[in-house]
């Protein structure tokens, strides 16, 4: 199972460290092969390049968005999380987009974004939600629930059951 399925996860770090840690449970879990920028260490390349290249190998995309646009990459002038997204498009990966409930949601101050990354973090969002059927969190646990659901359901669809371990 696991070599079926390695999964992405992007987002922004700072503001969804628990959620990525649930999400990462979850995928442990469903015995999936989970990438991200946790698994990093040490390289070479720098943060863009590794993220694009680990998530090429991937055959599923999990987005999470909040309120936080994410480190800007100088070349393109997008952040890196935007970027993650676009190249999981051109790689023709599945991808499961998950939007911070914003009404049920209280977020910190310092993990939200203002002014011309909160523009263009609405832009994405908007994009995101005209070209996916998205789901909407708000707990760390909550969105791991989705995102245990979703790809469940994904992978029946590709006729592989799925069995959770008891870690």
């Amino acid at each position: 199972m696991a070599a079926e399925l390695p999964v992405f996860v992007g987002s922004t770090f700072i503001d969804l460290q628990e959620h990525r840690a649930a999400v990462l449970y979850a995928l442990q879990r469903l015995e999936m092969v989970a990438r991200g920028m946790e698994h990093f260490g040490s390289r070479p390349d720098t943060p863009k390049e590794e993220c694009l290249r680990l998530l090429r190998d991937c055959k599923v995309y999990i987005g999470i968005f909040a309120m936080r646009y994410g480190s800007i990459d100088e070349e393109s002038g997008k952040s890196i999380t935007e970027l993650e997204y676009e190249e999981a498009g051109r790689f023709h990966l599945r991808r499961l987009i998950y939007l911070i409930d914003e009404a049920k949601q209280p977020v910190l101050p310092m993990h939200i974004d203002f002014g011309v990354q909160a523009e263009k973090l609405a832009a994405l969002k908007s994009r995101c939600k005209a070209q996916h059927v998205v789901s909407f969190f708000t707990t760390p646990e909550d969105l791991a629930m989705r995102v245990t659901q979703d790809l469940t359901r994904l992978m029946q669809e590709r006729g592989i059951t799925i069995q959770e371990s008891a870690l």
